[in-house]
């Protein structure tokens, strides 16, 4: 069997009702995201040029039995990635809204991001280390897309901006594939144009909630099951709007009158929206579920827990 067909086979065969097997969610030094697993996983020697399908399904056959919460009912994007994701599975899923989509993408990192329980065989120039580990490192992102244009695994983002910068050797640089640039900037811009930080349990700068990627803001999920996926996604299509109006013209893309009827909360003004109380209590409430603990054994680990409450 083609191993893009076994990698697919693996995640329609997921049972509906399967339950993750899996420990607390955490972020590292470097604000990765990983969750630990309730036993240990394999990972072969992965080429360093790129990622080889046969390996990879066999890994995820392994992985898919502690995550399948987080795997089933999902797309696997097979096409070309960007050389910052050529070690990594990425997978999707299609949620609709009022007035845009949203893909919700769930990438798991191959490559070895430390803290294996123990080295198989080294690596070299051409292969990453084989190892054990109880972890899995992932990003899982809600991404606005075009409405009703969007497919699982091939979509459109509704874009904030056409295209980003970089600071280098004194002179500014465009890029048109958005892994060339860094990020953190345009993520701290929407920050500083929600104007929003006490929404927030946490501050931007150790983890966004809303984070630039794909041109766009999107809505991280870092607990992404099947149903609070859905509920980030009701949660964040307003949300979107509002950052949407901060950069471009929203009524040019968005007509008012659909807004009104689809998103009652917001104070309208001739050229913005606005959260009335009753909405943003409801922001805080979403986002009053997260907190991110600290005590002097993860401190030495580098390392923060996610805890959400129900």
């Amino acid at each position: 069997m083609d191993p893009v067909e076994r990698i697919q086979g693996i995640l329609d065969g997921i049972n509906a009702r399967a339950s993750n097997d899996t420990g607390a969610i955490h972020i590292n030094i470097i604000k990765n995201e990983f969750i630990l697993l309730n036993g240990r996983i394999g990972i072969p020697r992965l080429p360093v040029k790129e990622i080889d399908p046969e390996l990879a399904a066999g890994v995820l056959a392994d992985i898919a039995r502690f995550i399948p919460e987080y795997l089933g009912g999902r797309r696997f994007i097979s096409g070309p990635v960007s050389a910052a994701h050529q070690h990594s599975l990425q997978f999707a899923r299609r949620i609709e809204g009022a007035l845009v989509d949203f893909v919700h993408l769930f990438r798991i990192d191959l490559r070895y991001g430390g803290g294996a329980d123990e080295i198989i065989e080294k690596g070299g120039t051409d292969y990453y280390p084989a190892y054990h580990t109880d972890r899995v490192y992932f990003k899982s992102r809600l991404v606005p897309v075009l409405k009703g244009e969007a497919s699982d695994a091939d979509f459109s983002p509704v874009r904030l901006v056409d295209s980003t910068y970089t600071d280098s050797d004194q002179y500014f640089h465009t890029f048109a594939i958005f892994d060339d640039t860094s990020h953190r900037e345009a993520t701290m811009e929407i920050h500083r144009r929600m104007d929003m930080a006490d929404m927030f349990p946490v501050s931007a700068a150790l983890y966004p909630l809303v984070e630039f990627d794909h041109f766009t803001a999107c809505l991280n999920v870092p607990d992404p099951k099947p149903a609070e996926i859905e509920r980030a996604a009701r949660l964040f299509e307003p949300l979107f709007l509002f950052i949407f109006a901060r950069y471009r013209p929203l009524y040019d893309r968005f007509p008012r009158e659909k807004i009104e009827t689809a998103f009652p909360e917001f104070i309208f003004s001739t050229e913005c929206v606005e959260f009335g109380e009753d909405a943003r209590v409801g922001l805080r409430r979403y986002f009053g579920r997260y907190s991110f603990f600290r005590d002097d054994a993860l401190a030495l680990k580098g390392w923060w827990r996610i805890d959400i409450d129900e």
